[in-house]
């Protein structure tokens, strides 16, 4: 019978999957009214940063570009 300190028991334990001790990131939603300019401005920032992707997402507005068509589509992202 294997003890505690084993080595067998020691190698199991240094294989486990460890526990994420970080606690979650705020979701961010950019839209911007440009389909290249901005997104790409905000690409680069958030590498430079070194934000995670899934927590930052950069998109073009796709209803338009006047300032209620971005707001709306924001809106539809969002939900």
């Amino acid at each position: 019978m294997a003890r505690d300190h084993s080595p067998q028991e020691r190698q199991r334990k240094q294989l486990e999957r460890k526990i994420g001790r970080c606690a979650g990131y705020d979701r961010i939603l950019v839209v911007s009214e440009g389909s290249k300019t901005e997104p790409n401005d905000f690409k680069e920032i958030r590498a430079f940063y070194r934000l995670q992707t899934a927590n930052v997402e950069v998109q073009p507005s796709e209803l338009g570009t006047s300032p209620i068509q971005v707001v709306k589509y924001a809106k539809e992202l969002f939900v």
